[in-house]
């Protein structure tokens, strides 16, 4: 699918040289993106009693959230695919010590137009550690936006992770790349969230790959620990729920996210199978 605003001129040329990227959002979203849903606690043994539309006893607490499938291509659900992503960049650069800094590295014309991106890319690597950066994610940016709101066919590299810029302008007069240093980072996630937001999309193509001393054959990594959803009060497990009261007596999805509810209205699905509040 065409990324909404993109010039033809450049889209032909992109389809010439064989990459047909996106940018994120530009798919087709799953049914259920964005829906509502509910995961909550059932262990009313141990949450104290509330009132709840006149009715006193034990309660279970309920929590509001968004399904996502976490798909780059989605257009309801890419943010949620970037935030993940952006926390995986943070987490690894983690551990190496040092500030992270953001550089652009931006292809030669004549390069551009001969070399298939994959040659592309590893010439960007050798670039950029010639100029003394020593190593971490990249994310390539096949667009870039002009003016007027368009994305123009521009190519080019973003990295984060480490290392000291040096001879940049002779580099440019040796090889024609141009290499920004756009200096240290306070917020590593930020970065990575903006870059992503307007990355180039493929299916057979990694959006963040790894070089230099954070390739994946020099630095092994532990994974990013899963999000752990726990009840706020007892602290147990939440599990999915699915409601089976008046629609009508349902708090405001937008306005609470979390809630005291009878359990009488809830029930838990497991694999397959119901079990009842």
């Amino acid at each position: 699918m065409q990324a909404q605003g993109i010039l033809p001129i450049a889209r032909n040329i992109f389809e010439v040289q064989g990459l047909d990227w996106q940018l994120p959002g530009h798919g087709t979203a799953y049914s259920d993106c964005g829906s509502w849903r509910a995961r909550g606690c059932m262990h009313v043994e141990d949450h104290p009693n509330r009132t709840l539309d006149g009715l006193e006893g034990p309660q279970i607490v309920v929590e509001w959230y968004k399904r996502s499938c976490f798909r780059a291509v989605c257009p309801t659900c890419y943010e949620s695919w970037a935030g993940r992503e952006a926390g995986k960049i943070a987490h690894r650069l983690s551990f190496r010590k040092g500030q992270v800094i953001h550089v652009i590295v931006s292809p030669s014309d004549s390069d551009v137009s001969s070399m298939p991106y994959d040659k592309l890319r590893a010439k960007c690597y050798r670039i950029a550690r010639k100029h003394g950066f020593r190593g971490g994610s990249c994310i390539f940016h096949p667009f870039r936006e002009d003016d007027r709101g368009l994305w123009r066919f521009s190519p080019h590299f973003h990295l984060i992770g480490y290392g000291w810029i040096v001879e940049t302008r002779q580099g440019y007069h040796d090889h024609g790349w141009i290499v920004k240093n756009l200096g240290s980072r306070e917020s590593v996630v930020a970065t990575a969230l903006y870059q992503l937001s307007h990355a180039g999309i493929k299916a057979d193509r990694h959006t963040v790959t790894w070089f230099g001393s954070f390739a994946q054959i020099k630095l092994k990594t532990p994974p990013v620990a899963e999000k752990e959803h726990v009840c706020p009060v007892c602290g147990a497990e939440l599990v999915e729920l699915i409601y089976v009261g008046r629609e009508s007596d349902l708090q405001d999805r937008q306005a609470e996210r979390w809630f005291y509810s009878s359990p009488e209205l809830w029930f838990e699905r497991q694999m397959g199978s119901v079990r009842w509040g």
